[in-house]
C-alpha cells in the first residue's frame, strides 16, 4: 500500500510530505496506482521548479520500497509563495481523492500542525 502523509499548518501552508510504499495493484511496470502517484509527485516537483522557481529539500527513491520526503521548512524564503501554495493544494487534493477512491491501494492522511 502507498501511504502518504501531508503535513500543513492550520493556514494550509506546507510543512512536509512523506509518501512510502507500493500499491501492489499490478505487476511491476504495469501498476497504474503506482504510476498515478508517481505522476502526481513528479508533476508537483517539476511544477514547483518551473512555475514557482522553487526547489524544496527532498529525497526521492522509487526503487527501494518507493519513498519521497519533501521538507518545506524554508517556505518563508520562497518568493512565489502563492504559486507554491496553489501547487501544494493541488497535490494534496489529487492524493486525497486518489486515497478516497482507491483506499485499498492508497492511504492519504493530512496532518494539521500548530
Amino acid at each position: 500500500m502507498i501511504r502518504a502523509t501531508i503535513t500543513q499548518l492550520a493556514s494550509s501552508q506546507p510543512v512536509a510530505i512523506k509518501v512510502t510504499g507500493h500499491a501492489a495493484y499490478g505487476d511491476y511496470g504495469q501498476d497504474v496506482m503506482c504510476a498515478s502517484v508517481s505522476t502526481l509527485i513528479l508533476n508537483f516537483l517539476n511544477s514547483l521548479e518551473d512555475l514557482a522557481d522553487y526547489i524544496p529539500d527532498y529525497n526521492l527513491n522509487q526503487e527501494d520500497g518507493g519513498h519521497l520526503e519533501i521538507d518545506f521548512s524554508d517556505f518563508e524564503r520562497v518568493s512565489k509563495k502563492e504559486v507554491v501554495q496553489i501547487l501544494f493544494d493541488s497535490f494534496r487534493l489529487g492524493m486525497t481523492l486518489l486515497g478516497r477512491d482507491s483506499a485499498e491501494y492508497v492511504s492519504t492522511k493530512v496532518l494539521i500542525k500548530n
